[in-house]
């Protein structure tokens, strides 16, 4: 659950919405795994408020300041600064691979056509975002 804080009254009306799919979960014999529920909110004021964790079916839901959505890192501050440096590490991983089928003498036709089905999707997935 993604939270964007901006008043009391975001709050309230967050905490009827949690309240209304934990019921109709409970009513539609859905099971709702509250361990492995994340809440992280988000609050660019000042002032930042302190947010008990909500409770599902009495258990307290983890309250977290970044997680993996899709393959995408999201922090509390809506930067991309650990996604970036996830992307770069993995990124690097891969470059050794090829590195070294470049030292085997591996044909130099191939090394492009690895470097575009191995590294660069994953440089650009998702790079519409950041």
């Amino acid at each position: 659950m993604l939270v964007l804080l901006s008043d009391f009254a975001s709050y309230q009306s967050y905490l009827s919405s949690v309240v209304r799919f934990s019921c109709w979960c409970s009513k539609n014999f859905r099971h709702l795994n509250v361990s492995k529920t994340k809440e992280m909110c988000i609050d660019f004021r000042r002032n930042k408020a302190v947010i008990s964790p909500i409770v599902i079916n009495d258990e307290p839901v983890e309250q977290v300041d970044s997680f993996k959505y899709i393959c995408v890192m999201l922090d509390e501050k809506l930067s991309f600064t650990e996604h970036v440096t996830a992307v770069q590490k993995k990124s690097h991983q891969r470059l050794h691979v090829l590195r070294k089928l470049r030292a085997f003498y591996v044909d130099p036709l191939l090394l492009p056509r690895l470097y575009r089905s191995i590294i660069e999707p994953h440089l650009t997935y998702c790079s519409i975002c950041y």
